[in-house]
């Protein structure tokens, strides 16, 4: 029963600690910067309010005026997609077209 309690607890607190890295809402673009440095690119104002998205190495910063909205964490996926090996080539018969469809899960 304990452990019950106590996973629902920990999961809550890992999210906490994974966020508290990231800027957090309300924070001002001059204070992100002073905080967390320069971007690596800066994506220019887009609509009315003007949304502008600050781009980190592994995360984005989204600002609606000159404020933060949200950030998020970006999943880098370092597995590599298996490689199907064909050894001989399906042979095609004139007119015909083929499709190669790699299905990736």
């Amino acid at each position: 029963m304990k452990n019950w309690i106590l996973l629902p607890a920990l999961l809550l607190v890992t999210s906490f600690v994974t966020a508290a890295d990231l800027p957090p809402q309300g924070m001002s673009m001059a204070k992100v910067q002073k905080i967390f440095g320069a971007p690596i690119k800066k994506v220019a104002a887009v609509g009315k309010p003007p949304i502008t998205r600050w781009v980190y190495s592994d995360y984005t910063v989204v600002f609606e005026y000159k404020h933060v909205v949200q950030s998020v964490r970006l999943l880098n996926d370092n597995k590599a997609a298996p490689q199907i090996e064909q050894n001989t080539p399906t042979p095609v018969a004139p007119n015909k077209a083929t499709i190669n469809v790699e299905v990736k899960q």
